[in-house]
């Protein structure tokens, strides 16, 4: 039989979990090499409470030809924010992840510390950071800093880098990483020119003052807080600025590149209950997670799990995050910024550039603060082997696999290579190579020989006569009479690796049609499905229609604000029986007012609808559910804005298995600033499938 993965040296070519990692049924991993001394697996996983789909890309950040770097989004602190996929591209990256927390659909700035080429862009925060230090060493720490800005013979405290100070607070320094600088009305700003060392703790000159009532351009400055008035004078135009300060427990001029994140979850190679957090309720849930974990030995792992898609991948809980980590050999760990955030981009062998290489929960990838990217600084030379995507061909008689072939030189970057490639299949039983296309005919193992002057490569071939495990997806599709779905058939090999299929197989309905590629047009009832794999059989059940049903949402509504204890209120009994008023106020720290329920939804429930009158004021209705394991789904209902009573209709996502209805709640909208308003909600019910 053939080997199904490349044996490497940084990654293990199976996990083994221990608990509370899930019992593992079945996995199927692939391994390979990115560039000398980085590697990525790709680990899907059949377990105990469902599919795991897990992405690893194992460094060695202490070789010559290695760096890894902190990447701002748009290249600032304060940005639109900027997907890891556009970041690594941007770059030219060969591996990344997304990193810290952010100010998410706001300024999109990270939370914690940024250093980056030396540089200390922006002051820790009090939680777990990953560093690089300037021999190519990880660390995870809990840094702090302590700075101060030396003018005129006076020592003044700095309270801040790429910030501004608080409310009465004291000095900040601003560097060109900030941006622009908008008006402030009580913040004084001194316009400074570098003179020597790496800013921003370096030596300075004082230009003069510049106008704090208009925005200023990026630039050097110091802003002063209304605490240190006072200290206006002594930063008269000509005069020296010294910043210094101290970065513990690592100093900065040993750090390359930091990072924020946090909690620790693993170490000493021990499960670790970070106080600091963040932490709640929605992290005790198995969520998407991505992190970092360090090796005794020093190799450096960026590890993601996709999570809230059960069809696909059912996230993991932090214990598990660590025992997952434990299992690659890493002693200490760190998660970074979870859920829709999850994203992790890889150079694939014979790619040109990283690519996304997850599925997000979101469904596309979202824009975040920062992200921590692997960059190969190996020399390009002459094209030595060919490659080929997929790296394994595996499929049933009659598939047509297509395949990327590209020429690699050394270090595995795409080498120029004009020559053309011949594509011979040993044993020839197994198929045909024709219009750059791998057909499978007959059951066997072999190889797909490339051929191009002096260069060679090899694809693995394996050609099953019927696969071990099938399945449709969607699994629980729903749809209306006289509508259509495409269905989705998947089939699997012993070890759980996939199977490319024929593009047409014999499918069944017992009512509505179907045909060869698996498109459903409903009739007017629910129709069992059949698709043919090989010997096995697939089987699905489509519900066509369905029916409204009422929900106990008035009697058991509560209201909860975020952060608790916000203004606001919730009124029952406003203006009819059914009738829940939602009363908000942002006017001070409140981001969301809840109308919390917490009720359970009818077997396949596909949506929600109800009543609203909309009191116009551009906030954000969002729905809450809860899944059948026990993960949070949030979904948008509408935008208010429109002065009035209507009917507000939610379908979820496909496969969403919700179970629970957990809140109906409004946020603030982005960009828009609102003080208070007031929604009523009646006639809550249920969508469910079927008539």
């Amino acid at each position: 039989m053939i080997a199904l993965f490349l044996a490497v040296a940084l990654l293990p070519a199976h996990i083994e979990p221990a608990s509370p990692f899930p019992r593992i049924l079945e996995q199927a991993p692939t391994i390979e090499s990115v560039a000398p001394g980085v590697e990525y697996g790709d680990y899907q996983l059949l377990t105990s409470i469902g599919l795991l789909s897990v992405h690893v890309v194992a460094v060695e950040p202490r070789r010559s030809d290695v760096r890894v770097e902190n990447v701002l989004a748009d290249d600032a602190l304060d940005s639109r924010g900027e997907t890891i996929g556009s970041m690594a591209q941007r770059t030219k990256a060969v591996a990344g992840i997304n990193g810290d927390y952010f100010d998410i659909g706001n300024t999109n700035r990270p939370e914690n510390i940024v250093v980056r080429g030396g540089a200390l862009l922006q002051v820790p925060y009090k939680r777990y950071a990953l560093a690089i230090t300037r021999d190519g060493a990880a660390h995870i720490a809990e840094f702090s800093f302590s700075g101060e800005l030396h003018v005129s013979e006076r020592t003044l405290s700095l309270g801040g880098i790429d910030e501004l100070p608080p409310p009465n607070g004291g000095l900040s320094l601003l560097t060109p990483q900030y941006g622009h600088v908008r008006p402030q009305d009580d913040v004084t700003l001194v316009n400074l020119e570098p003179l020597s060392g790496t800013p921003p703790l370096a030596r300075y000159r004082v230009t003069g003052m510049a106008d704090n009532l208009t925005t200023q351009p990026p630039g050097y400055y110091v802003a002063i807080g209304a605490s240190e008035y006072s200290a206006v004078d002594a930063f008269d135009a000509g005069a020296i600025v010294e910043a210094g300060g101290t970065l513990e427990p690592i100093d900065l001029g040993s750090i390359a590149t930091a990072i924020g994140g946090g909690p620790l979850i693993l170490h000493d190679g021990e499960w670790y209950d970070d106080g600091d957090g963040p932490n709640g309720r929605e992290f005790s849930k198995r969520i998407p997670c991505s992190g970092a974990a360090i090796a005794a030995d020093g190799r450096l792992f960026l590890i993601e799990v996709d999570g809230r898609q059960p069809e696909f991948s059912v996230g993991l809980k932090r214990p598990e995050f660590a025992a997952l980590m434990r299992s690659l050999g890493a002693t200490e760990g760190l998660a970074f910024d979870g859920g829709g955030s999850s994203t992790i981009a890889v150079r694939r062998l014979g790619e040109n550039e990283a690519v996304l290489t997850n599925s997000p929960s979101d469904g596309i990838e979202r824009p975040v603060g920062d992200g921590l990217f692997v960059y190969s600084t190996a020399p390009a030379g002459p094209a030595v082997r060919l490659v080929a995507r997929p790296t394994v061909v595996r499929a049933l008689p009659g598939a047509g696999v297509p395949l990327r072939i590209a020429a690699v030189d050394a270090a595995n970057h795409v080498a120029a290579h004009g020559a053309p490639v011949r594509v011979s299949v040993s044993p020839s039983s197994l198929g045909e190579f024709r219009n750059g296309e791998f057909v499978a005919i007959h059951p066997g193992w072999g190889h797909l020989l490339l051929r191009s002057d002096n260069l060679q490569g090899d694809v693995a071939v394996e050609v099953d006569a019927t696969p071990a495990r099938t399945r449709i997806t969607p699994a629980r599709p729903n749809v209306d009479s006289g509508s259509v779905v495409a269905l989705l058939p998947h089939a699997y090999d012993a070890h759980g690796y996939p199977l490319d299929l024929p593009a047409s197989l014999p499918w069944k309905a017992t009512t509505g049609s179907i045909d060869n590629r698996g498109e459903f047009h409903a009739g007017s009832q629910d129709a069992g499905v059949t698709v043919r794999i090989g010997d096995a059989v697939a089987v699905a059940r489509v519900t066509v229609g369905s029916h409204d049903e009422a929900l106990p949402f008035a009697q058991f509504a509560h209201f909860v604000t975020l952060p608790h204890g916000g203004a606001g209120q919730l009124v029952k009994d406003a203006g009819c029986g059914s009738c829940v008023e939602l009363r908000f106020s942002f006017s001070g720290n409140e981001r969301a007012a809840y109308a919390m329920a917490d009720i359970p939804l009818p077997n396949d429930t596909i949506g929600l609808t109800f009543d609203l009158q909309d009191d116009g004021s551009a906030a954000r209705l969002r729905i809450a559910l809860r899944n059948e394991i026990n993960e949070d789904v949030l979904l948008d209902a509408t935008r208010l804005g429109e002065v009035g009573w209507r009917k507000v209709v939610i379908r979820f996502p496909v496969d969403s298995q919700a179970s629970r209805l957990i809140a109906i709640y409004v946020l603030p909208s982005k960009g828009i600033e609102l003080s208070e308003g007031g929604i009523v909600l009646r006639n809550v019910r249920a969508i469910v499938a079927g008539h």
